[in-house]
This record gives structure tokens, C-alpha cells and sequence, in this order.
């Protein structure tokens, strides 16, 4: 029988997100099951957000997989449909509330970009998003995530940025709804992610026998393009468990 995982991407991302990952799943479920990228919504709050994509969740069954803000959002979406869901895959992402430092940094872009324009992410921002050796250890990864990571930015424009950070600044938390769902939650997170805390989801989950995470090495935020192989594996476990 055929299952359905639904991907979200994160803040500035599209399909070619998952590109390496799907490549890699197809290569092993090529008609076992349909990969379908499902992009954020550019207006609204993030209430419309999670209720516009929870519409689009069709196939029971299904797995969804979230990275960073996807992941907030795919949590949200589990919780509001979850006779629809059979895993929840949470990809270099927290899904709680924003330090009120995050918000007031967030703040503070918008008036940038407001005042001054935006052309396009800094270099600093995207080695900021990836592990900090990865120029050693893969100087042609890092060449090739790198146009990637900018082509996407540059794609998706100023303003889907600006609505995808005001989306993402009013958020309650979902850990404590998340740690009582009956429903398997996957979380994975680079060991390097200096946006991702873990000791803190450690903290919050602890307890919760639907969850388990899982610390990937050599990966910084940008976990589906470091370490594309590992997501793909855990997404196989996923699949072959039922």
C-alpha cells in the first residue's frame, strides 16, 4: 500500500530542500510512496497558516515531516488533525514559543529590511546555518548547499521573508501537547544546530514514550542538506514500521 509523507519547509526554503532526500527514498520506495512538498502559505497569521495546510493533508496514514519553522508548523498541524497522521517527523526545529530575544531580533530585521531593502542572505548567515567544519571535511558540499541555500532565497523574495518572520514570532508552545499525543513523534536535530537547543527539548520531553530524538553528527541547522542520508534512513524506519 502507498503512504504519503507530506514535507514542510522552513523559513526561505522550497522542494529543493528535500531534493536529496527524496532522490534517496526513491531509490527504495520509488512505488511504495508519494512524496508531495507542501509550501507555507505567504500571508496570513499563523493560525490561518496551520489550518490552510491542514486542509491540504488528504491521505490517512500520512507522515509529516516539518524542518525549522515547517516543524513548528507540522506539529501544529498533527495536533489538529491527528486521525490523519501517522508520524510526525521534526526536523532541526523546537516547537515552543520564541525567547522574547528572538522576537526582538526579528523585530529589529523587519525594520532593516523595511528601511534599507533586502539583497539576499548574507554569507555569514548561511555559514552560520551549517556546521562550522563542514568546509574541511566537504569543501564541495558546502560549495553546492551553499548555491542552494542562496538560489532558494533569492527564488522566494524579500517578501515571502517578512511574512515568514512575523508568522513565526507569535507561536505558543506545543511540547507539553506533543509529550501527550498518541501518536509517534520523530525529532532529529544537527549536533551542531545553534538555533536548536537540545538539552532543552530533552528536558521538556522527558518522559514522553511517543517521542525520541535523535542527535545527528557532522550536521549543522541545515539538517536535509548535510546529512541527507541520515533523514532519508529515518524516514525509512518510519515507513517500515507499519
Amino acid at each position: 500500500m502507498s503512504r504519503t509523507i507530506y514535507f514542510i519547509p522552513g523559513t526561505m526554503c522550497d522542494k529543493r530542500l528535500w531534493q536529496p532526500t527524496w532522490q534517496l527514498l526513491g531509490e527504495q520506495f520509488l512505488h511504495r510512496c508519494q512524496l508531495t512538498h507542501l509550501p507555507i502559505p505567504t500571508t496570513g497569521n499563523m493560525e490561518d497558516v496551520v489550518e490552510e495546510m491542514a486542509r491540504k493533508i488528504v491521505a490517512k496514514d500520512a507522515v509529516l515531516v516539518g524542518f525549522s519553522l515547517g516543524g513548528y508548523i507540522a506539529s501544529a498541524i498533527a495536533l489538529k488533525i491527528p486521525e490523519l497522521i501517522s508520524h510526525l517527523v521534526v526536523v532541526s526545529n523546537l516547537p515552543k514559543n520564541l525567547p522574547d530575544a528572538e522576537v526582538k531580533q526579528r523585530k529589529r530585521t523587519i525594520t532593516w529590511i523595511a528601511n534599507r531593502g533586502y539583497s539576499g542572505i548574507p554569507n555569514k548567515r548561511i555559514e552560520d546555518l551549517l556546521h562550522p567544519n563542514i568546509k574541511q571535511f566537504n569543501a564541495e558540499s558546502f560549495i553546492n548547499i551553499k548555491d542552494v541555500i542562496v538560489n532558494m532565497d533569492r527564488d522566494l523574495g524579500v517578501n515571502v521573508l517578512l511574512h515568514q518572520l512575523e508568522v513565526s514570532m507569535s507561536r505558543p508552545s506545543l511540547l507539553g501537547r506533543l509529550s501527550h499525543f498518541n501518536l509517534p513523534v520523530k525529532f532529529l536535530v544537527g549536533d551542531v544546530d545553534t538555533l536548536v537547543d537540545i538539552s532543552i527539548l530533552k528536558d521538556e520531553v522527558s518522559g514522553a514514550d511517543n517521542i525520541s530524538i535523535t542527535k545527528v553528527e557532522n550536521t549543522g541547522h541545515m539538517l536535509p542538506l548535510e546529512s541527507p542520508k541520515t533523514l532519508a534512513l529515518e524516514l525509512t524506519k518510519v515507513l517500515l514500521s507499519q
